[in-house]
């Protein structure tokens, strides 16, 4: 339709100045009729003054030829000196042309001084007739000339109007569709999934529209099966830890179990009963450890609940303690009283995955710090702030706006899926939260983790 618009304005303007060259045409032979009737008159009085100058009969027959001439041009030319005379002053003209030359005549039959005078004055009123004439043309030539000019810069700040309007309706019909679409792509790019929604109305664009969602939706299941695959991943790396926190409560209940057994007939009953106790302890603490796994291995919907930051960091070290290095410790400055509004199960894996990674860049010696603090500004905006940092090489500067990217990993191939990160920003993102990480300036990592209390 653009193209119809433009093609439609170029055949308007290329009619209208077809138009307007055709009018100054018919001008410029009007106006040349009135020059050629100047040129006329003024010939007429060249011959006139030379027949009284030396009587010869050719310059009288000269004469009488410009004077049919001028006569024939104001017959032939009515319409077109209708615009300079009105039929009265034609008419008048008519009669004395007529009486002028039928002056002449008389003075060639007996001439005379009185004649000659009148013949002489009937001229000069004619030649001004004649320049008064000319003047007007000249005048309505002008007036045509700067019409014709008016027009022109008209119509080209029309069209550039219209070419401005029209420049803005294909931006809003195309372009900024077609914009949008960028901007989903890079979203995507980022791991950020974002079904499109193009106000547009355009066939073209509706479709493209339809089928950027249906591959959005295909990719978007994608993404789900890998983020599981990626925790059912993690959950198996958890393994080992679990079965060393679960070994001491076990071993604790078997030491129990056989003194029992082996004391059953001669212990007292105070003994036996702190045992028991101690039997009980240790299987509730068992038990607490196993809930703890399945509740994160399980399939959850998002649900914020008010839990003890310290208590979920305690759990959630739990997890992973198997794997720490005995040489790498982990000091903690997180007020007891400090309470978070999350979904415990993945605030748990976006706490295992930036602490397994500490770890991992720490090696078999460092040390991995974890504080949280409450800031307040006021008491609608109330944060808690995260920092886990560790003694690790710390990240190449040049790769760090990419870490959040999925599946980009620094690891070897088989040694990471480079989603790790990735959950851990799109969990944060769905607590209206933000992460940032950066450099410690005398090494090490340091990741920055804000959340809405």
């Amino acid at each position: 339709m653009g193209y119809y618009f433009i093609a439609a304005i170029i055949i308007v303007l290329s009619a209208f100045t077809y138009t307007e060259l055709e009018f100054l045409e018919n001008k410029l032979t009007e106006g040349g009729r009135i020059t050629e009737f100047v040129d006329a008159v003024l010939e007429l009085r060249r011959f006139e003054k030379n027949y009284f100058l030396y009587r010869q009969n050719l310059d009288y027959q000269k004469h009488q030829t410009y004077i049919n001439k001028i006569q024939t041009l104001i017959k032939d030319n009515r319409d077109k000196v209708a615009k300079f005379l009105t039929p009265i002053q034609q008419t008048h003209l008519t009669k004395k042309l007529e009486y002028y030359q039928k002056l002449m005549q008389d003075y060639v039959n007996q001439a005379s001084s009185s004649l000659e005078q009148k013949i002489r004055h009937l001229g000069n009123s004619i030649v001004t007739l004649a320049e008064t004439l000319a003047k007007t043309e000249r005048k309505f030539l002008k007036e045509s000339l700067n019409h014709s000019i008016n027009l022109f810069l008209l119509a080209i700040i029309s069209l550039s109007l219209f070419g401005i309007v029209m420049g803005r309706i294909l931006s809003k019909l195309i372009v900024h569709p077609l914009k949008q679409l960028e901007e989903n792509m890079e979203l995507i790019a980022t791991g950020r999934f974002k079904k499109l929604q193009i106000n547009c109305q355009d066939r073209e664009i509706r479709s493209l529209e339809q089928a950027f969602n249906q591959m959005l939706t295909k990719l978007d299941t994608q993404r789900r099966h890998l983020l599981q695959s990626e925790k059912l991943a993690s959950l198996g790396t958890l393994l080992s830890g679990v079965a060393h926190e679960l070994n001491n409560p076990l071993s604790n209940v078997s030491s129990s179990c056989q003194i029992l057994l082996e004391e059953l007939e001669e212990a007292d009953i105070d003994q036996s009963r702190e045992l028991l106790t101690q039997i009980d302890e240790q299987t509730l603490r068992a038990q607490r450890i196993v809930y703890a796994l399945l509740e994160f291995s399980r399939k959850k919907d998002f649900k914020k609940e008010s839990l003890q930051f310290s208590d979920l960091i305690q759990e959630t070290l739990r997890f992973i303690r198997g794997q720490i290095p005995a040489g790498v410790t982990i000091n903690q400055n997180i007020p007891k009283n400090l309470v978070v509004l999350v979904d415990k199960q993945r605030i748990q894996q976006m706490l295992l995955n930036l602490l397994k990674n500490a770890v991992q860049a720490v090696g078999n010696n460092g040390s991995i710090n974890l504080s949280a603090r409450e800031t307040r500004k006021t008491d609608d905006d109330c944060m808690v702030n995260i920092e886990i940092s560790d003694t690790g090489p710390g990240i190449p500067t040049e790769l760090l706006p990419k870490i959040f990217d999925p599946f980009f990993t620094t690891k070897e191939v088989g040694q990471g899926s480079g989603l790790g990160l990735s959950i851990a920003h799109e969990i944060i993102e769905e607590h209206d939260g933000n992460i940032q990480v950066k450099n410690h300036p005398d090494g090490g990592t340091i990741f920055e983790i804000q959340l809405p209390i």
